[in-house]
């Protein structure tokens, strides 16, 4: 009867030891969004600008601009990050392609959404719901591109 536990406990031992080595950490998808942020060549794209507040102009590049803002202050629950492209001479651009990705700077990988393209309205003006989930601070990084490239990319960090 000895022997049997024997043979069962030090196999068990050896488990135990082998499993203390190993992280316990779970990957994160945030490498996988870092390689969507990059431009179509496979080089870096443009560094985060950091954009005006809401309703200011925003260059994005050879005179062309934009202008965001939100349906209403960001606080929890979904807003709408609403974004509407100039080019140059002042006249309305929806041949731009718009993404938005959203997360806690303080949290990064627990909230972060993703690259999300926005939907371009009727109006002319690309929208996206962003959904705030907890009280804190908060980023959303905007990408900007043109014929597949990535042209500008921009950040605005707000409190809730």
């Amino acid at each position: 009867m000895i022997r049997r536990k024997e043979t069962f406990v030090i196999p068990l031992i050896i488990i135990a030891l082998t499993l203390t080595c190993l992280p316990l950490q779970a990957g994160s998808h945030e490498g996988h969004q870092m390689a969507a942020r990059e431009g179509v060549t496979g080089g870096p794209a443009p560094a985060l600008a950091t954009m005006p507040g809401p309703g200011k102009k925003v260059p994005i590049g050879n005179g062309a601009y934009l202008i965001y803002g939100f349906d209403k202050k960001p606080k929890l629950g979904t807003i709408i990050m609403k974004v509407e492209v100039y080019t140059p001479d002042g006249k309305r651009d929806t041949s731009r392609e718009v993404l938005a990705d959203s997360g806690m700077p303080s949290m990064r990988g627990a909230h972060e959404t993703g690259d999300q393209p926005f939907k371009l309205s009727r109006k002319g003006e690309y929208l996206l719901p962003v959904n705030i989930v907890m009280p804190g601070d908060w980023e959303i990084r905007l990408t900007i591109k043109k014929d597949g490239k990535v042209i500008f990319r921009g950040s605005h960090k707000f409190d809730v």
